[in-house]
């Protein structure tokens, strides 16, 4: 009989774990280019880009690369590109824009015509560091689709859905210290021939990093590097990891429960941080009591009343 209810709350415990660490649906994506404005990139101050008919457009060789606003670790990019005859260039991932390809990887967009273009510098590459193991279709003048999914160690890449790059980024020494989380960026033309372009429509990014369900799985992660970018996320995130973090404490596994334990008091130093947002703390606050009154476990409930009390406290002084 003791076997049996030790079984029942092993199910019982995974089943909440998933039904509170769901996240929003598998395609909520949001805009970084939807064709009328670059509000979320910062341009270069030469230029190199303009939109020309709802179009992101990038001609000659002059110019600056454009970068994202914010920084991503974990996300799934998508967008539609289109090379003239000529036409070179790139996006970047995970990058410090003063220093993109010391920091960063270099997704390749490249035309047919350079006899340079081996599988490890085509399009879909990552560019001198992990070739391709399907040659993508790399028709010119026509739209094709790209995803780029930056999965903690894994990156994927697929070219008009057929995946043609599959990077273990802990086992590529070339690899070794770039930045695992950083901003996005499309490189500008620099084909040596005038009239040579790339264009670019129907940029989406789904960021993982504020899924629930996606951070609490960095927290079983062995590599320390990727449990305390989980961490991170999940205090950024703030009154909507609680309730999971709680879930995770209660557990077996000592990496989530001691994480959990610690992001929960991190984030409750965050909210009693006197030049801190005042909705974070409520939020948070709420959060707390809200999951004291659903945890079973007795000491994880003592562990979020105390925290509730130092909100509390912080509040009334």
């Amino acid at each position: 009989m003791l076997k049996m209810k030790n079984i029942v709350s092993i199910g019982l415990f995974a089943t909440l774990l998933l039904i509170s660490c769901l996240g929003q649906e598998d395609d909520d994506f949001t805009a970084l280019f939807d064709g009328r404005n670059l509000d979320e990139w910062i341009p270069g101050p030469e230029g190199g880009f303009e939109i020309i008919n709802g179009e992101l457009y990038t001609g000659g060789e002059e110019g600056n690369d454009l970068f994202t606003k914010k920084w991503y670790c974990n996300y799934v990019l998508r967008l539609e590109y289109m090379l003239s005859d000529v036409g070179n260039s790139g996006v970047l991932i995970r990058c410090n824009p003063e220093a993109a390809w010391e920091t960063g990887v270099e997704v390749q967009l490249l035309a047919p015509w350079t006899p340079w273009r081996d599988d490890l510098h085509c399009t879909g590459s990552l560019y001198g560091h992990v070739a391709v193991a399907n040659r993508p279709d790399e028709t010119t003048g026509i739209w094709h689709k790209m995803e780029i999914k930056c999965d903690r160690h894994t990156i994927r890449v697929s070219v008009d859905d057929s995946m043609t790059t599959l990077a273990k980024i802990d086992t590529v020494i070339t690899m070794a210290d770039k930045l695992i989380c950083g901003a996005i960026g499309l490189q500008v033309n620099h084909a040596e021939k005038e009239g040579q372009y790339a264009k670019f429509r129907n940029i989406y990014i789904r960021d993982l990093d504020v899924e629930p369900a996606y951070i609490c799985e960095g927290f079983y992660e062995t590599d320390s590097v990727f449990r305390a970018q989980a961490y991170s996320a999940a205090l950024n995130l703030g009154a909507e990891m609680v309730e999971p973090l709680a879930l995770m404490m209660s557990g077996e596994n000592p990496l989530a429960k001691s994480g959990s334990k610690q992001v929960l008091f991190d984030m409750v130093a965050r909210a009693t941080d006197p030049q801190g947002e005042e909705k974070y703390k409520d939020d948070v606050a709420d959060a707390l009591n809200n999951s004291a009154d659903g945890v079973s476990s007795q000491i994880v409930k003592e562990y979020l009343e105390w925290l509730s009390g130092m909100i509390k406290n912080s509040t009334d002084e």
